[in-house]
């Protein structure tokens, strides 16, 4: 998954088998930094999520932007500029549609993509 100018993921949805192993790499092409944070199903988890990193305060940086959460099934750290960063998890057996959200403040509402488990 890579990042396009405008607070955008360069895909709007992945499709995965239940319980498959999956490597997931965040390409920044941006120039801001971002994340990756695979949240449980539900329209409105992704705005959820982004509300909790908001208020995390100055405490944000330090957790990468993550609440704390069981809304919050993976993530990566925060990936500069012009890196990227592989992070390895089991899709979950429930089938659904969860989401990857980027929980850097102001991203939330506009950086995300849907997660379909078949």
């Amino acid at each position: 998954i890579g990042t396009i100018p405008g607070l955008k993921f360069d895909v709007n949805e992945l499709v995965v088998d239940r319980n498959s192993k999956i490597e997931l790499t965040l390409n920044n092409n941006d120039d801001m930094l971002h994340n990756v944070v695979l949240t449980k199903t539900g329209v409105d988890t992704p705005t959820k999520v982004g509300e909790m990193a908001l208020n995390l305060g100055l405490d944000g940086p330090d957790l990468n932007y993550v609440p704390n959460t069981d809304l919050v099934l993976y993530h990566s750290g925060i990936v500069g500029p012009e890196t990227s960063e592989k992070i390895y998890f089991e899709a979950p057996s429930e089938p659904g549609t969860y989401w990857i959200v980027c929980t850097f403040p102001g991203h939330a509402m506009t950086m995300r993509a849907k997660f379909i488990v078949k």
